[in-house]
């Protein structure tokens, strides 16, 4: 911290609470005179903020460009991690495709075999004069087919994908539709409260929505008086 900093005002300023404390409002006048303290309080924030705020600004500026020169001296690196994680997605997801294409493809063609056998274990037991056993292997439902197809990409040590979801609304009546119909929901919709706010301080206690009351409550400020 400057060593040229004043520190009567917070040096004062620690003897505050205990006046505070101490103090007990139980008349017109002592209303009046913890009044005047508020004031003095106010006036001495003013007398601490007038110490600290060049020294505050100054440390702010040396901040703030000490950060710029930062940014500045790492936005190439910036681009081009960028540029690279791009193509190497770009690369990722493309491979994603060949693989789910030659999966689907393979599946397609096991199902085909898979149904081709069947058929002909029907026919074989139809043939051999078993007609209840050709239709059982005709309503037999077929196996489920399953077959993996790795991707195409190099593991790199160091180098990961994280995978994440998001939801994006598209009717937000529909969506209101089905938090009313099933309440469990309701955590979907949050309350616009800076806009209702907004609504509070215009309308005050006029505001009539249904299911929102305004609250009202009383601060009170201290100017520096006469």
């Amino acid at each position: 911290m400057d060593s040229d900093i004043d520190r009567a005002p917070v040096t004062e300023a620690l003897t505050w609470p205990d006046r505070a404390n101490a103090l007990a409002i139980r008349s017109a006048e002592t209303y009046g005179a913890a009044a005047e303290l508020l004031k003095a309080i106010k006036a001495l924030r003013q007398k601490i903020a007038d110490t600290f705020g060049p020294h505050v600004k100054r440390a702010f500026d040396a901040h703030r460009a000490l950060v710029a020169e930062q940014r500045s001296a790492e936005e190439p690196l910036t681009l081009a991690e960028r540029t690279i994680k791009d193509k190497l997605g770009a690369y990722d997801q493309a491979q994603e495709r060949i693989r789910r294409d030659e999966q689907a493809r393979l599946e397609a063609l096991a199902r085909q075999q898979a149904e081709e056998r069947q058929l002909a274990d029907a026919l074989a037991a139809e043939a051999a004069g078993d007609t209840v056993e050709a239709e059982a292997i005709i309503n037999e439902a077929p196996a489920p087919v399953v077959v993996q197809v790795e991707k195409a990409v190099p593991k790199v040590a160091g180098i990961s994908y994280r995978t994440t979801y998001s939801a994006r609304v598209t009717d937000k009546h529909a969506l209101i539709a089905f938090v009313a119909a099933n309440p469990q929901f309701e955590n979907l919709i949050d309350p616009n409260m800076p806009a209702l706010n907004g609504q509070a301080r215009s309308l005050k206690m006029a505001m009539q929505i249904p299911g929102v009351v305004v609250d009202e409550k009383r601060d009170i400020a201290a100017g520096a008086g006469r």
